[in-house]
């Protein structure tokens, strides 16, 4: 049973950071600096966009993301190969981000034109990458140096 507190620890925790690492990336490709902006017209600071992107995707990691690596982890568990299940987790981590973008997109917006769907498959791509791979990290860490009970 310690082995599963630890395991569900481990998740919530690369959940939280993931969400926080998301929002930076995304706030930091997506701020205009004051000498770039146009005059007459708002932009938002890298702090407005942290939070705004925060209030989505945090959500978004621990209703959709949380369950689905609870699943493709399992699947995971199945291959014996270490590379193998890395470029398997990474095509299924992949494709599940595209697929909640997108549902997403259908989900909160009234039309869905095809640039829309692009950049939010990306955006959802990009989240899951950012879940697989500090997943990965943690794991390594937690290895190493013991962090979470066992």
């Amino acid at each position: 049973m310690q082995h599963g507190k630890s395991d569900r620890m481990k998740r919530l925790l690369t959940v939280a950071l993931s969400a926080i690492l998301f929002a930076t990336l995304y706030s930091c490709f997506s701020y205009v600096p004051s000498y770039q902006q146009n005059p007459n017209t708002y932009y938002f600071g890298f702090f407005e966009l942290f939070v705004f992107v925060i209030i989505y995707s945090g959500p978004m990691y621990f209703l959709a993301g949380l369950p689905l690596s609870i699943y493709i982890d399992s699947l995971l568990k199945l291959i014996e190969k270490s590379w193998v299940r890395y470029f398997a987790g990474l095509v299924l981590y992949s494709y599940a981000g595209t697929m909640v973008g997108i549902i997403f997109l259908i989900l909160f917006s009234e039309n869905v034109y095809r640039l829309e769907v692009i950049t939010f498959s990306i955006f959802g791509f990009v989240a899951a990458n950012v879940y697989f791979h500090l997943s990965i990290l943690i794991s390594i860490i937690d290895r190493k140096y013991s962090v979470f009970p066992k």
